[in-house]
């Protein structure tokens, strides 16, 4: 087993992680990819700007209902007022009843901005209450750099948020089985109700989710998307797979599937990467939670044989990245050598079954060598390096030409 010692990732623009994923690539104007678990920031560009969130903020909608204590079961009546809100909509009609769950599957599926008026002004008897519930809970949650005047997230004056503030805010909502359940959900039928003397006139209606990831990407929990002129694309959603669940949080977006699935794929092939860069920068939404430090240093984590690997005549290796893919890490390597260094990329068998391929420099005798040469690769090609202990018996390497 390789130890990890001192140098770690870092998750600046220009760092190796992300040399084959160029930020430059994404189009949102503020990004966050979050490990939800912990809160801990994987990445991030901008995460605190404050932008027009569009129907994103309707996740913060939906929690204020949930969180009300009203039973979803109970109906609300539409009001007149309601009914003039822009697209999209049910197009309710003034005096109809909709339950509170079915609102709120209008609400997260199809965005429905009438909807959020109904709920809004029947927990919070009127709309300017309710926002004001809503900044208050987000405040309650730490995102503190949001305010909300409306539930639906057209744009109006004083209604902002910042990718960072809806990642948590998300985060949190995700742990409501509620909230879980309908963002899980790709169609549904929900029905508002009539009143015709002693009869009732029920209307069904179909409501699908605007959430593509549901349909095309593996390990979609869910998430809320949003659009206005003003914001663009946005989104907020979580996905899960092999024991990770990242959040990413995108405002601002002009190309928003390719921005969220390029995130989202690379946190989960990377995770344990970029956790370790994370924990070295100490980077945390507003309410996570960094993990314990351990109450003895490092080297008294190690079993006696590893301790020994780390004094071990084999020398140190830098490893600049770690893909599941082949060709790019052969991309990297290629850069690397154009900087005149010998790299070569080294293949890794995983628990999975899978093989992941390490781009590693070296071997260096000393440990000063090897940082040495660390911080002469970051200075000369903005590459950080991680370094590790030469180890006994490696795998077959490959060494592409």
């Amino acid at each position: 087993m390789i130890v990890l010692l001192g140098f770690c990732l870092a998750l600046a623009s220009c760092s190796a992680l992300w040399a084959s994923f160029p930020e430059a690539g994404l189009s949102a104007r503020s990004i966050v990819l979050v490990d939800a678990g912990s809160g801990q920031i994987l990445f991030q560009r901008d995460s605190d700007l404050p932008l027009p969130p569009a129907s994103t903020t309707k996740i913060l909608t939906a929690l204020v209902v949930l969180e009300s204590g009203r039973s979803l079961s109970e109906t609300l009546t539409v009001s007149k007022n309601a009914t003039y809100v822009p697209s999209s909509k049910l197009f309710l009609r003034p005096g109809q009843m909709m339950t509170m769950r079915d609102l709120l599957y209008a609400l997260l599926l199809s965005s429905a901005n009438d909807a959020s008026l109904v709920l809004a002004e029947g927990i919070g008897g009127s709309v300017e209450r309710f926002a004001g519930m809503m900044t208050q809970k987000a405040r309650d949650l730490g995102a503190t750099n949001s305010r909300f005047t409306n539930p639906h997230g057209l744009t109006a004056p004083g209604h902002y948020s910042t990718a960072h503030d809806m990642a948590l805010i998300f985060n949190y909502a995700l742990k409501n089985p509620t909230f879980r359940e309908i963002v899980q959900t790709k169609t549904s039928v929900v029905a508002s109700i009539t009143a015709a003397g002693r009869a009732a006139r029920v209307r069904k209606i179909v409501v699908q989710n605007h959430n593509r990831l549901l349909w095309n990407f593996d390990g979609a929990l869910g998430g809320k998307t949003g659009y206005t002129l003003a914001a663009q694309r946005c989104f907020v959603g979580s996905a899960a797979r092999n024991g990770a669940t990242l959040t990413v949080s995108l405002l601002g977006s002009r190309n928003l599937w390719g921005d969220t699935r390029k995130l989202l794929e690379y946190g989960l092939q990377n995770y344990e990467t970029l956790k370790l860069a994370a924990a070295e920068s100490g980077s945390y939404l507003a309410n996570g939670q960094p993990p314990t430090q351990p109450e003895h240093p490092p080297s008294s984590l190690f079993s006696a044989a590893e301790a020994q690997s780390l004094k071990s005549p084999l020398g140190y290796i830098l490893q600049i990245g770690s893909f599941r893919e082949r060709d790019r890490a052969e991309s990297l390597q290629k850069t690397i050598r154009a900087g005149g260094l010998q790299a070569f990329v080294e293949s890794w068998p995983l628990n999975s079954g899978e093989t992941t391929y390490r781009v590693r420099v070296g071997p260096y005798s000393q440990l000063g060598q090897a940082q040495a040469a660390a911080r002469d690769i970051e200075n000369r090609a903005g590459l950080r390096a991680i370094i590790v202990p030469a180890a006994p018996v490696a795998p077959p390497a490959e060494r592409p030409s």
